[in-house]
Parts: structure tokens; sequence; C-alpha cells
């Protein structure tokens, strides 16, 4: 059996890599798991709600700001997830085993790292096609990927919605 990685972004082509992952591990007999690596959010959020405390009284007088700000990422983090459920469920309809995870931090890193830790035999993942500058200037997670990754890596193109 095989083991295979579908790392997602949870964008509008996020089904499409979901359709041709699923396909991939229906015709290798393999076992799909499916990753969202959501970003670290609430330390930016926590820091900007705080950082103007030292000013003036109006800044240090508004409530609740960093257990708004803890809020709201534990809710986007719970609707991320109700959406990985929803894939590995359809996922396990079309008949193939499925296994969502949502894991936070460096999405480069934590795709490698759950590949190796899984023994994964095939990475899927999207790549955005952003030119050489946006690449040159920011990286790339698939880029990362495939120069680190230890198995093979299914590079599934975006295509503009």
């Amino acid at each position: 059996m095989k083991n295979i990685l579908a790392a997602v972004d949870l964008s509008t082509n996020t089904d499409e890599l979901i359709a041709q992952a699923t396909k991939l591990a229906k015709s290798l007999g393999g076992k799909l798991w499916i990753i969202h690596v959501a970003s670290d959010e609430t330390k930016t959020m926590v820091y900007e709600s705080t950082q103007f405390t030292g000013f003036t009284p109006e800044f240090t007088s508004i409530p609740g700001d960093v257990q708004l700000a803890r809020t709201l990422c534990a809710e986007e983090y719970k609707r991320e997830h109700q959406q990985l459920l929803g894939m590995s469920d359809r996922v396990r309809q079309a008949g193939v085993e499925a296994q969502a995870m949502l894991v936070k931090g460096d999405a480069a890193a934590l795709i490698l790292e759950k590949a190796e830790d899984l023994g994964i035999d095939i990475i899927v993942l999207g790549s955005r096609g952003h030119g050489l500058l946006h690449k040159a200037l920011l990286g790339s997670v698939s880029e990362a990927v495939i120069r680190n990754a230890l198995c093979n890596v299914m590079l599934i193109p975006w295509v503009a919605k």
C-alpha cells in the first residue's frame, strides 16, 4: 500500500488537488493523508493588539484585545479543521482510506516532517505559479518541498478561477 500526502491550502483549487490525489490513491491502493498547515497568526495578532499600550491611556483601556485575537484564531482553526474533516469524509466515500490533519507552523518544514514521520511515498501539492520574481523574493512552499523531499512529489498547477 502506498502512503500519499496531499498538502492543501484551502484555496479554491483545493478540491481539484484532492480529486487528483484521490485518483492516485485509488489507482495505487493507497492511503491518503490530507494536511493543512495553518500559520501561527495568534502571535502576530496578540503582538499587534498589545504593542501600543505604552503610548497613551486610550490604547490601554481597550478591553479584550488579546482575548479577541485568540478567539478569532481559535474560530479559524475550528473552521479549517471542519473543512479537512469534510474532505477526508468525501475521500473515504470514494473508497479510499483517508486521514486529515491540521498543524500549525512553517508549511514546508511541517509537510516534510510529516512525510517522513508517516512513511509517505508521494507528496501531492499545488503550485501557484507566481513567477520568478515572487519566487526569488518570497520563496515557495512547493519549491522547498520539491528540493528537500525524500520521496516523490506530484505538483498540480493551480488554474486561475
